[in-house]
């Protein structure tokens, strides 16, 4: 694959150093990535929620389009730890053989929908016969969804034309201009993006799988076995930050808002991102049947070929090199 071959390309024979006082965590632009952006925001105030759980350490947050460049940083041992969608890192832990990549905990399902343009005609799946979909970049968990979905329905789909569909990944700012000129006949993408096209481009939602697996938390496998203090206190960072947004959703959704304005540099109005939230479902928990139909659905596009064992991609503190 040549996806896959070009992650495991970017990895690099190197010591892990367990002294070192540095945590590097990816993760994305999108509302769907709730509890980085809630972290991070604490972060740039100098309230550090990961920073309570590792004391002396020092947290990088790292920003990443989609997944499949987080799992480049993942091989190329830029990063420690991402929240991703679960494709990429599917991906990432089948072309290593499972090597590289571990699940530590759920995140956020739900949040993801297919959006078409208000003129473009498509009110049903044959509709899509001679239309043009994007998604956030090639190989990311909605691209897959994406593929997964036409196939389902009985179409092709190609990258440069020649089948009944095209899809073509294009960043998620570019697709809510091109949707509000009327140049995109639909999307495939994430919060808050969804709800974006909505306002602003009058797109209308046609697919939406709330309990479909959206984030999850992974890490680099020889990091985490170089530091299994370190990666339990991350676990319990992350659950309890979980149960805190849970128990604080007005003061989370302007810390949302806030953090993405910031990574943006565009103002979020707070009311986007309480429109958004109704589309999320915030879970610690790691779905395997959910995973396993991600790689059917992967195998099925010709973006996945054999997979390790499933079991294996779960983090396990007794794991052995």
């Amino acid at each position: 694959m040549a996806l896959g071959a070009m992650l495991l390309g970017l990895a690099a024979c190197q010591r892990e150093d367990a002294t070192e006082r540095v945590v590097r965590i990816g993760s994305f632009p999108n509302i769907t990535h709730v509890q980085a952006l809630v972290a991070r925001n604490m972060s740039r105030e100098g309230k550090g929620w990961f920073e309570r759980y590792l004391p002396g350490y020092t947290v990088q947050w790292q920003t990443y389009n989609a997944g499949p460049s987080a799992a480049e940083a993942i091989f190329g041992r830029t990063t420690d730890l991402t929240y991703i969608g679960p494709s990429p890192a599917i991906n990432a832990y089948s072309v290593s053989s499972g090597r590289e990549m571990r699940l530590l905990t759920g995140a956020v399902n739900g949040g993801a929908a297919l959006l078409v343009n208000p003129h473009s005609g498509i009110s049903a799946p044959t509709d899509f016969r001679g239309k043009s979909i994007a998604t956030p970049q090639l190989g990311n968990t909605q691209d897959v969804s994406c593929r997964a979905w036409l196939a389902k329905n009985g179409l092709t789909c190609t990258l440069e034309g020649g089948g009944d569909v095209r899809v073509s990944p294009t960043t998620s700012s570019l697709q809510l201009q091109l949707m509000k000129q009327g140049k995109l006949d639909a999307s495939w993408t994430v919060e808050p993006w969804v709800s974006l096209m909505e306002k602003l481009a009058g797109a209308r939602l046609l697919v939406q799988e709330p309990n479909v697996v959206t984030t999850v938390l992974a890490g680099r496998r020889a990091w985490l076995q170089a530091h299994p203090k370190e990666v339990a206190a991350i676990i319990r960072a992350h659950c309890d930050l979980t149960q805190w947004i849970l128990d604080h959703p007005s003061e989370a959704q302007q810390r949302v808002a806030a953090e993405l304005s910031e990574l943006t540099q565009t103002p979020v109005d707070p009311e986007l991102v309480r429109s958004a939230w109704r589309r999320l479902t915030l879970t610690n928990e790691i779905d395997l049947d959910n995973l396993r139909r991600f790689v059917k659905d992967a195998q099925a596009a010709d973006l996945l070929d054999r997979v390790p064992p499933m079991e294996g991609i779960l983090y396990t503190p007794l794991q052995q090199p």
